[in-house]
């Protein structure tokens, strides 16, 4: 059983009162802290969606359709500039970057380097400053800042992102595709979709997912979160509170 979800139950509840929020207002993220403390994602091996935390009430899908994002559109009409600014701080034969924190246990093969703009609040102002395109591209988006991550996401050739799930369903994830050699591809639930350079997907990172780069050149992403559109404004609040708390009590013992 998790005891880091009871361990940050206070912190929430402080926020609610210090906030004067109604408690009803914020039933399904205080519901699903209740039901994921008695969970055990270890466990659920079979269940394609298996978070730390599952809230419930939320559109549970692997694939987004775009057709409810119309903000995809807009991205992938920057994608020319914002290729040019990844190509202008890393360049896809170098070895610019950071390992990405979970390069250690979920890459089996090959490296995963990250060129982060933003994680949970916390901003990277020396590469905010070096891609102002990419930034201004992403200004309007729901989340971006506070919800998860937001980087360059780098894979060398041959490498393996082995099955896994994003530890909360209250966000989507975007892929927008920089470098996508034909080969390298990603499963998300049972579906295996290939990156298309320009184009972007959109998929519910608290389903399993895998990835691989089977091939001789590297695959680059602009990689961020938005919250779930599901969410309501209080909803977003709270969780963008509570955020950086769970992933501090998670991984409390990694340098991340």
């Amino acid at each position: 059983m998790p005891t880091w979800i009871r361990e940050s139950r206070p912190i929430l509840d402080s926020w609610i009162d210090t906030n004067n929020v109604d408690p009803a207002a914020v039933s399904r993220i205080v519901d699903g802290m209740d039901l994921s403390e008695g969970r055990e994602p270890a466990d659920e091996v079979g269940r394609p969606q298996r978070p730390e935390i599952l809230i419930p009430g939320l559109t549970a899908v692997p694939w987004w359709d775009d057709a409810r994002l119309p903000w995809v559109r807009q991205l992938e009409a920057a994608w020319p500039e914002i290729s040019a600014e990844f190509a202008a701080v890393r360049g896809v034969g170098s070895e610019y970057g950071v390992r990405h924190p979970n390069e250690h246990n979920l890459a089996d093969a090959g490296r995963w380097t990250a060129y982060y703009f933003y994680m949970l609040g916390r901003t990277y102002d020396e590469h905010i400053a070096a891609c102002p395109r990419t930034v201004e591209a992403l200004a309007d988006l729901d989340g971006v800042r506070d919800s998860g991550m937001c980087y360059f996401s780098v894979l060398s050739p041959h490498a393996h992102v082995t099955p896994h799930c994003g530890f909360i369903n209250a966000r989507i994830r975007c892929h927008l595709a920089l470098v996508a050699p034909e080969g390298a591809r990603m499963r998300v639930g049972t579906e295996i979709r290939p990156w298309r350079e320009g184009r972007a997907v959109v998929f519910d990172d608290s389903f399993e997912h895998e990835v691989w780069n089977d091939t001789d050149r590297t695959r680059a992403v602009l990689l961020f979160d938005v919250w779930h559109p599901d969410l309501t404004d209080v909803e977003k609040a709270l969780l963008a509170h509570m955020m950086p708390v769970w992933k501090s009590f998670l991984y409390r013992d990694e340098d991340l």
